[in-house]
């Protein structure tokens, strides 16, 4: 899990880049510090650029979605939880990238129910997305894969809270779309005996 969750912080990243079109030197910066792994320098730049937003009465989503990232990156799960919250109540963009980070941090911290929630409403989003890169390039985001770990990880949260009839039912729900899933065929099996 957390290969894959260091290649969505990777996939993040670039999307602050894109949604922001480095526009904001502190954002550019932060963004760069990042990609280096420089978590602490990363997060002292979008600090600064959410600090300087905040003065000018603007908001500064990019600035807590960095923030998020580097505290996640750095196993700092209340932090992560906190400024990714921050940026979509700034009106960042809400990817199911987000809601995993802020679902895997609340399952660090033992807070299953604020998880489930996450988990619901990343699920909920759509699997692919279009990012525009000003008005000549767009990409498109896969996010098919962070969307079937928030689905496996809904059943680990019902198991964790001991729910086994809803760890039951999202295991079965599960297993019907993945039906290949080596892990969920033992998690199933796990489930049964219970």
């Amino acid at each position: 899990m957390r290969n894959r969750n260091r290649k969505y912080l990777v996939l993040l990243t670039a999307a602050v880049c894109v949604l922001t079109a480095c526009s904001k030197n502190l954002v550019r910066e932060g963004t760069e510090q990042l990609e280096q792994g420089d978590y602490e320098k990363a997060a002292a730049a979008f600090e600064q650029a959410a600090e300087e937003a905040e003065k000018e009465g603007e908001r500064a989503p990019e600035a807590y979605r960095g923030i998020g990232m580097a505290c996640y990156a750095q196993e700092d799960y209340e932090g992560t939880r906190q400024n990714l919250q921050k940026a979509l109540d700034e009106g960042g963009l809400e990817t199911p990238i987000i809601y995993n980070l802020i679902g895997v941090s609340s399952m660090k911290l033992e807070d299953y129910d604020t998880a489930l929630t996450a988990f619901g409403k990343g699920i909920e989003l759509p699997e692919s997305g279009t990012v525009s890169r000003g008005t000549k390039q767009e990409e498109t985001a896969d996010y098919s894969e962070v969307i079937r770990e928030m689905k496996f990880n809904r059943v680990i949260c019902f198991e964790k809270k001991l729910d086994w009839e809803n760890a039951k039912a999202a295991m079965a729900e599960y297993a019907s779309q993945y039906p290949d899933d080596a892990e969920a065929q033992k998690e199933a099996e796990f489930l049964s005996t219970r």
